[in-house]
């Protein structure tokens, strides 16, 4: 596991630690051995570093994959706490377990050559910060956020007992029906408990002397018995059917309340078809469980319990036989029904699986036709098809194998009580009306026993459902309110970001020393690559995550001390997702502000100027939009989305690449609104298109998580930086204000390097040859390894350029925005593309044929026939392609590597330590 062999002076390091054991009668000895290895054979400071002596003893027990133990949230947000706590005291269980954690962790992200240099580096009073910046290059919290990304999310496998005991918890609130349910059990169970009795004395008393006082009696107990009875029944099933349905409404409500709470960190681990599959077909095959199965299992084992209190009466010899039997028989399938649990929870998980798949089929089922892959999906929905057979065959076979097993042992369990019965009968010691109320007896317990062998497999079907239901409710809520929330001093007069860093998972800053502040309101535009960090600004704004390091500041308050609420009334996000909740266009509005009234709602429209061409519509307001809006269009979803915001009426407006997804004339139509209803808000707007931003008061430029330039236009042209080159790449491309032409400059197309060698009358025939294209998002333009296509230049939205990986994945190599080109190959003859290039967002491009570029360059004839101009487009063309296939070759590589890392650390974690 540490990369160090443990065999070399195992007898020096064994006596050493038995030595230090009988010294400190307390302590461990195999922790003792674990210190001696890691200060005599790797060279750590004395006293060695608990944290990772008690994680090595930990993992090389019986808990070597670290999967024993479910960690949270808490469990890794004070590490050091954890390794101050480990130096110092015998480690406590849920200690050693997160110690155990963190070692497989270290393992599996960094490998044994990191772990050894953690150990040397942690030694005593050494700043656990500074030890991770030494051995990993990331800060404390870098490395506690990786470390929670790594952490299984399963829960640890429970049985039937703890499902019924939080089944109990549930039906506890509704005490009528509860107290109907306890009763009827109750009197089925004396029913059950007195009849063996009745028919003792029935046959010994009654039948035997010919005394028909007793016999008539009896039966009057009999009858009587068996009409109060059923009446129970009768109370068991009305309180059954009325206490699955509430209780599983108050579970419905818990988890919904858990999923409007849960963080975006929290969120995004989830597949939406998981979510889907909890509030469906777990929550009902939980309902009919508590319906069918609990209450059945409950009253079966009462008549069991009362049957054997009524063995004890007849005759003890025997009831103490059939104690020891029963017990040995319900013992024995235990075993079976673990893995029936465990079969039952994975199933489950497959179906989320499947269900997310086939959404994901459904969404992107254009893009599968237009790159040909139906086949491809078609094999991968085989193999997921053949993963739900697998699961569901052993689900269904241990559910089946536990009910026949359970069954099989009470039967042999009776033959022998009755075989026991048979001869003491023979020897006189017991009478035979005895025997006989025996027999009713065993068969009563067999009935039982039979009956929850029978309800067993839907108990355990429901034991996995009900932990994907408690796994849900376990995961870390939103960020919580501060204890003494504060108010920010209204009105707004400056947001301030100081020494803000954050990451998603702990890999990378996403961003890094972040130092940013305005007055309010001003309207600043967040510019910068993909993946610069933009978008993050936003989230860290909106809390939806807090920052790792630094503090954002509204005024002079930190924004994680004023309350949620309050924070979410300052402000309204707009995105790039226009998708409604179904229901009429006033409710879309409605809900930036409940309780606003019609006059304010339709001010709201009226300022997003949408609402005369509502009131087009046969129904006005009423008009339903349809599920996600889709009755609507792109542009009239965007302005209900910002009619909501300014219902809302929020001091900071937060524009997430707001356009992006429309098409080009609506866009231009939506910035003019945005420009109108932000000019006395502070707004923060992210974009990717800088036609906006001449007009801003200020412009932040992002590069690689980094703030790199701020300033005004004109301030962030004269630095000829980031943004200079960003601006000078989209200003010679420009699209009229109807949003249907596009034109480019002469002087820009130089600067392609396909073109930089073309006489100015040739640009001249290219630039009026170049084609206006406008597709939407999703839209395929090349695809890898096929030698149609043309070559594109991107004046609108975003292109995403991947390739296909062996596994079936994609790997996206790179981002192309506005101003960039891509399928060049295409306008050689025979060269396939290197990758498939897809738009993320809808596009204005300007394309160029093959058979259109003959007209000034044939690049088709032989290098003796081709002109300079030919061979010098060929050459760059070449060099490209070069480029590509070098790039493509190492990001493979990389992709393969980083994938093989975690099984070779596994490896080595072998039979060393």
């Amino acid at each position: 596991m540490l990369g160090i062999d443990a065999a070399a002076g195992a007898a020096s390091l064994v006596g050493a630690a038995q030595a230090e054991a009988r010294s400190q009668p307390g302590k461990d000895p195999g922790l003792s051995l674990v210190e001696h290895l890691l200060t005599e054979r790797l060279g750590c400071s004395r006293p060695a570093p608990g944290l990772i002596a008690v994680g090595v003893l930990y993992l090389v027990g019986d808990n070597l994959d670290a999967k024993n133990f479910l960690l949270d949230i808490e469990d890794v947000s004070d590490l050091s706490g954890l390794t101050q706590r480990l130096a110092v005291h015998a480690p406590e269980p849920r200690d050693a377990a997160r110690a155990g954690a963190f070692v497989r962790f270290l393992l599996d992200a960094y490998g044994a050559a990191t772990l050894q240099d953690f150990a040397r580096a942690l030694r005593p009073g050494a700043p656990v910060g500074q030890v991770c910046l030494d051995t990993t290059g990331k800060s404390l919290a870098m490395i506690e956020l990786q470390w929670s990304e790594t952490l299984s999310h399963e829960p640890p496998m429970r049985g039937v007992l703890p499902f019924m005991r939080w089944t109990a918890g549930l039906l506890r609130p509704y005490r009528f029906h509860s107290t109907m349910l306890v009763v009827g059990i109750l009197i089925q169970t004396l029913y059950a408990a007195f009849m063996p009795l009745w028919l003792h004395q029935l046959f010994d008393d009654g039948i035997t002397p010919h005394n028909a006082g007793v016999i008539w009696r009896t039966l009057a107990y009999l009858i009587g018995g068996f009409l109060v009875t059923a009446s129970a029944g009768l109370a068991i099933d009305f309180s059954v059917s009325a206490l699955g349905p509430r209780a599983m409404g108050d579970v419905r409500r818990q988890v919904f309340d858990k999923l409007l709470l849960l963080s975006s960190r929290t969120l995004n681990r989830f597949k939406s078809g998981d979510i889907v599959s909890i509030f469906s077909t777990d929550m009902f095959i939980v309902e009919n469980a508590v319906v069918r199965s609990v209450a059945g299992i409950v009253g079966k084992v009462f008549l069991m319990l009362g049957s054997i209190v009524t063995a004890v009466d007849l005759d003890w010899r025997m009831a103490l036989a059939t104690v020891s039997l029963l017990a040995i028989a319900f013992w024995a399938p235990r075993q079976v029904a673990r893995f029936a649990v465990k079969a039952a929870y994975d199933r489950k998980v497959e179906d989320g699986k499947f269900a997310g798949f086939i959404k994901e089929t459904a969404q992107l089922l254009p893009v599968i036709r237009t790159l040909d892959i139906g086949e491809h999906r078609r094999g991968l929905f085989n193999e997921q098809a053949d993963t739900i057979y697998k699961t569901s065959y052993r689900q269904y076979l241990m559910g089946e194998l536990t009910s026949r097993a359970t069954v099989f042992c009470i039967s042999a369990a009776q033959l022998g009580i009755i075989g026991l019965g048979a001869a003491l009968s023979l020897t006189g010691t017991v009478s035979g009306g005895v025997v006989v109320a025996y027999i009713g007896l065993l068969l009563a317990i067999g009935g039982s026993a039979g009956g929850i062998a029978s309800l067993l497999p839907t108990a355990i079907q429901a034991v996995g459902s009900w932990q994907r239901i408690e796994s849900l409710l376990a995961r870390p809520a939103d960020a919580p309110d501060a204890e003494r929330a504060a108010e920010p001093d209204l009105p707004l007069s400056r947001v301030a970001f100081q020494d803000v860093s954050f990451s998603y998972t702990g890999e990378r800053l996403n961003l890094d020393d972040i130092t940013l502040e305005t007055q309010v309101p001003r309207r600043v535009a967040l510019v910068g690559p993909s993946g610069s960090g933009k978008s993050t600004v936003i989230n860290l704004l909106s809390r939806n995550y807090d920052a790792l390091k630094g503090t954002i500041l509204l005024n002079n308050t930190d924004i994680r001390d004023v309350d949620n609420r309050t924070l979410r009334a300052l402000m309204a996000v707009v995105n790039q997702d226009t998708t409604l909740f179904e229901g009429s266009i006033r409710y879309n509005i409605g809900i930036g502000r409940l309780g606003a009234t019609d006059a304010e709602i339709e001010q709201a429209a009226r300022d997003a100027e949408i609402h005369d061409f509502i009131t087009t519509l046969p129904n006005g307001y009423d008009t339903e939009v349809g599920e996600g809006g889709k009755l609507l269009s792109g542009g009239q979803r965007q302005r209900i989305v910002i009619a909501r915001a300014l219902l809302h009426d929020p001091q900071i407006l937060l524009l997430d690449e707001a356009t992006s997804a429309l098409d080009a004339e609506a866009e231009a139509a939506i910035n003019e609104t945005l420009a109108k209803i932000s000019s006395k808000r502070m707004m923060f707007s992210v974009t990717h298109r800088l036609n906006s931003c001449p007009d801003m008061d200020m412009i932040c430029v992002f590069r690689e998580g980094r703030l790199v330039e701020q300033g005004t236009h004109e301030e962030l042209l004269a630095l000829h930086g980031v943004y200079a080159g960003m601006w000078e790449k989209q200003a010679d491309i420009s699209i009229d204000s109807s949003g249907q032409d596009v034109d480019i400059s002469v002087e820009r197309l130089r600067k392609i390097p396909l073109f930089a060698s073309v006489p100015q009358e040739d640009l001249e025939g290219i630039r009026h040859m170049l084609r206006v294209e406008e597709v939407p998002a999703d839209t395929v333009l090349t695809v890898e390894g096929t030698t149609t296509g043309r070559f594109y230049i991107l004046a609108r939205g975003m292109v995403e350029s991947s390739v296909l990986l062996g596994d079936g994945t994609s790997l996206t190599m790179e981002i192309l925005e506005v101003g960039d080109f891509f399928g060049e190959f295409a306008l050689l003859e025979g060269v396939p593309n290197p990758t498939t290039c897809r738009t993320r967002l809808p596009c204005m491009l300007l394309s160029l044929s093959r058979q259109d570029l003959r007209h000034v360059a044939d690049l088709h004839r032989t290098a003796d026939e081709q002109s300079e101009l030919e061979k010098e487009i060929v050459a760059t063309l070449d060099r490209r392609l070069d480029a590509k296939l070098e790039e493509l070759i190492g990001r493979r590589l990389a992709s393969k590597q980083r994938g093989a890392a975690p099984r070779a650390t596994a490896d080595a974690a072998g039979p060393s330590v």
